[in-house]
């Protein structure tokens, strides 16, 4: 009954919204799991299970999820915690989120509903029951019950330390009565090439990401950084021990479910559209034409100024909104700054005052001049990554600020 369920959803094709909803409001008809005194252990049949859904194509999705499993047969209840929870609709969120200061929900639903979602979805899912004794398993569900009720349910959001991943992981950890070896360093080298492998196949996504993440992001990353992302917390529990007081190991993963797998026959193909790298490349070859025709009939194109540092200038203000507001940990040193900036918006509406035009426009495109090409050269050098669309977008800069020096030497030699 449940797999002709989800075909009939399948066919007809239910929105992402409404199946939000629906599963926003199964977790609410848990709500009595906070309001009723679980005091009672699990039984001894009980399983506790990290589950892993692979990555999805929304912006917050791309790198997957993670929930809690807590199956008791001989209480009859099968559920999973979600820390994944949040109201996109909620007065100011995106300010919010891009401050730092979200805060998520963890909620419950049923083991069936939690696989319905990503079914439907076309995500695979993954369990790993983990290898727990009786004390440990009720210290996790204790744990849960604690984290699930009113004045404890919200907790502040952190993309990378403290999310739907780590906190699973953490309440686990925890609650074991002994280490927990990983034995393994992770697969990336830092944080942002662990954001590249989950947004490959989403440029303009990576793009974005790329110009907000500051300098810290390229720092090595830890095993434990690392599993912000689900899929990687899922590999680092397949390889870990549990080591004891007399160093005795046991595999901190007993068992591995696949309960739902992705269909190839279901798989939606994406059509082409231009990257960020091809449409920065675009831009400077305009950009270059119209500076050579500039150049070759003496005349200032300040419409074709103004329309690129506006750009210049907002991408700029919210690089420095992030450096000087946020708390996110990784934005708070962004070496772009050099050469993006709030000042480039002041400068682009001077430019319709016709004196400005005339003595300070080119003067203010040479002073930045010296910034621009240490931005390009402190790619060799710099602890940031540059994304490469970033480059004809530098590119055009550079030349637009040559230009204006070349002009003030030209009548500077006229004089």
């Amino acid at each position: 009954m449940m797999l002709q369920n989800i075909h009939m959803l399948n066919n007809h094709k239910i929105t992402g919204q409404i199946l939000v909803l629906l599963l926003f409001c199964t977790c609410l008809s848990f709500k009595s799991i906070a309001q009723k005194p679980f005091k009672k252990p699990l039984g001894e049949k009980a399983t506790v299970s990290l589950l892993t859904a692979s990555p999805g194509k929304e912006v917050y999705s791309q790198y997957g999820h993670t929930g809690i499993r807590i199956y008791d047969p001989d209480q009859h209840f099968d559920l999973v915690f979600n820390y994944g929870l949040f109201d996109f609709n909620s007065p100011g969120f995106i300010l919010r989120f891009v401050k730092g200061q979200t805060d998520y929900m963890v909620g419950a639903c049923s083991y069936m509903d939690f696989l319905l979602e990503y079914q439907i979805e076309n995500r695979a899912v993954t369990e790993q029951i983990i290898n727990l004794t009786p004390k440990e398993r009720n210290g996790i569900w204790y744990a849960l019950i604690k984290n699930i009720q009113p004045e404890n349910r919200e907790y502040r959001y952190n993309f990378f330390f403290n999310n739907c991943s780590t906190k699973p992981r953490d309440i686990i950890i925890q609650s074991i009565s002994g280490k927990v070896d990983f034995r393994w360093k992770g697969k990336f080298k830092s944080l942002r090439d662990e954001v590249h492998f989950f947004t490959n196949a989403y440029p303009w996504t990576q793009f974005g990401i790329d110009f907000a993440l500051g300098a810290k992001a390229d720092n090595p990353a830890s095993l434990k950084s690392q599993q912000f992302a689900p899929n990687l917390l899922m590999e680092s529990f397949s390889k870990a021990v549990i080591l004891n007081d007399s160093a005795q190991a046991r595999p901190l993963v007993l068992e591995t479910k696949y309960p739902v797998n992705i269909d190839e026959t279901m798989k939606e193909k994406t059509g082409w559209a231009p990257g960020p790298v091809l449409v920065m490349w675009i831009v400077f070859l305009i950009v270059a034409v119209l500076s050579f025709i500039e150049y070759k009939k003496g005349k200032k194109y300040h419409i074709l100024n103004a329309v690129l540092f506006t750009a210049a200038g907002l991408l700029g203000f919210v690089i420095a909104f992030l450096v000087l507001f946020s708390e996110h940990p990784t934005v708070d040193v962004n070496f772009h700054l050099l050469w993006l900036h709030p000042i480039h918006l002041i400068y682009a509406l001077c430019l319709i005052i016709p004196a400005f035009r005339k003595k300070m426009a080119d003067i203010y495109l040479s002073i930045n001049l010296p910034f621009q090409i240490f931005a390009l050269a402190g790619s060799l050098f710099l602890p940031q990554y540059i994304h490469p669309a970033m480059y004809p977008f530098l590119l055009c800069m550079i030349l637009r600020s040559g230009l204006a020096l070349y002009s003030i030497q030209k009548n500077r030699s006229h004089a």
